[in-house]
């Protein structure tokens, strides 16, 4: 079976976007940006279920597609995406500053 979700490169309907600030283990400060899309009805979906857009930014290697039984649901799962995500993670701040490389 293959996958039927979409393969998504980009989001371009977020409804949230933010830099959020983390702690590696090896006490190094990084800034990753978190986008979550619209949710959307899946394309040709028998059952009208959804899927919304998540990406976190140099975590996870492509965009994720939440699914959910409606848009709600499929919001809620990406946001519980985003949660335990960051609940693995040291001193997660939101609204963190992108860093700024050095010329």
């Amino acid at each position: 079976m293959g996958n039927w979700l979409p393969q998504l490169t980009s989001i371009n309907d977020p409804i949230a976007d933010d830099f959020w600030s983390y702690e590696t283990d090896e006490g190094v400060q990084r800034v990753v940006r978190v986008t979550i899309g619209r949710p959307t009805p899946i394309p040709g979906d028998p059952n009208g279920d959804w899927y919304c857009p998540l990406r976190i930014e140099h975590r996870a290697p492509e965009i994720l597609c939440m699914v959910g039984v409606g848009p709600v649901d499929a919001l809620g799962n990406a946001m519980r995406v985003v949660s335990e995500h960051f609940q693995e993670l040291r001193k997660v701040s939101p609204r963190a500053r992108p860093l700024v490389q050095s010329p």
